[in-house]
């Protein structure tokens, strides 16, 4: 009796451990701007809550080719493996701009992904939009303080 409810509690266990492990990882939530419904393309190294989402609010007519969700994933996946678990993911149209400069208008096939790392600095990544819809994306960079 005592070896069958061993047994039982050994695969019980074995059961939650499975089934831990099963569960979604690195999905992102966050306001959607329906062009992207997917989890993020690189998940975050520890399991741990979603990182927060900011997306520019800013509105383009015709609809700009470039949309926060699009930007956001394709600049998580250009991120190297081993990095720190991800805190915060923003999306802005236009370039790295200093406060206070003047700056060259957004335009909507470009923008800056920006991803905040647990206990590290920041990157940011330039994104581009090409008019066959497929998007580049230039190499993380440490994103300056006071920006």
């Amino acid at each position: 009796m005592l070896k069958e409810m061993s047994r039982m509690v050994v695969s019980v266990a074995l059961a939650l451990m499975i089934a831990g492990c099963a569960s979604p990882a690195g999905s992102s939530a966050g306001p959607s701007d329906g062009s992207w419904a997917g989890p993020s393309a690189s998940p975050a190294p520890s399991a741990g809550p979603s990182p927060a989402i900011v997306c520019d609010t800013a509105q383009f007519q015709p609809a700009p080719p470039l949309t926060c969700r699009p930007a956001i994933g394709a600049a998580v996946a250009l991120l190297a493996g081993g990095h720190p678990a991800i805190v915060s993911e923003e999306f802005r149209w236009g370039g790295l701009c200093p406060p206070g400069a003047p700056c060259v208008p957004p335009m909507p096939d470009a923008g800056i992904v920006i991803i905040g790392f647990a206990g590290g600095s920041s990157v940011y990544i330039l994104v581009n939009a090409a008019t066959s819809g497929s998007l580049t994306t230039t190499a993380a960079e440490p994103y300056p303080s006071g920006y």
